[in-house]
């Protein structure tokens, strides 16, 4: 897992929200008497998609440690509830991977990969508008559907995990918000039957993700 990749594109991903909530508010606003028409009420439900990049880990498989990386993208919706600056509520989001990743089984003597194909999560999220933005944190149970070669066999099974994570959203039109979110994912061992062979391995992830919603 390279870390410093990680940073890099975070470093790449957040100006887009930031850009994006100062080209919609080019003056800042006054947080300690706005104005009604200047506050941005989050409550309410919302939808949108997201692309992103996730950097993986799978451990323990056929003593391997094996690192990958590649391109996510899916939907998301939920429900916020405001209280005065405090915006909180509950999150779905499902998604498709091509993470792949690549080594070599010590166990074994052959090549080893592991492919993220599918994976979804439900989480509660809480935040603190600074209208026009939402700087929020966010948890809960994640699911991902993991598929493993070795040795001209493969096996795929379905992890269960905890996912956290934290971001920034902003409103850019009305109706319309962006967010940038960093997102890390712990996942469950599964057995794989990979011929002659059984392995048992889990993984986690960081992902880096940018999203465009609508909001109803």
């Amino acid at each position: 897992m390279s870390i410093r990749r990680v940073m890099l594109v975070a470093t790449v991903l957040a100006p887009v929200a930031l850009s994006q909530a100062l080209a919609a508010d080019a003056v800042v606003p006054d947080l300690s008497a706005p104005s009604a028409s200047d506050v941005y009420t989050w409550s309410g439900p919302y939808a949108g998609g997201f692309v992103g990049y996730n950097f993986a880990n799978f451990d323990a498989a056929g003593g391997a440690s094996v690192d990958g990386e590649g391109i996510v993208g899916g939907v998301y919706a939920g429900y916020n509830l405001q209280t005065e600056r405090l915006v909180y509520g509950a999150e779905i989001d499902a998604g498709a991977s091509d993470v792949d990743a690549r080594g070599f089984s010590y166990a074994t003597g052959v090549p080893i990969s592991a492919n993220s194909t599918a994976f979804g999560s439900l989480r509660a999220r809480v935040g603190l508008a600074m209208d026009p933005i939402l700087l929020f944190a966010t948890g809960g149970v994640a699911v991902s559907n993991q598929q493993i070669s070795l040795g001209g066999f493969e096996d795929d099974n379905t992890h269960v995990g905890y996912t956290l994570g934290a971001g920034i959203e902003a409103q850019v039109a009305d109706g319309v918000t962006s967010r940038v979110e960093y997102r890390y994912s712990d996942f469950d061992s599964k057995t794989y039957d990979l011929g002659n062979v059984s392995v048992s391995s889990g993984f986690d992830e960081h992902s880096i993700r940018a999203g465009l919603a609508l909001k109803f």
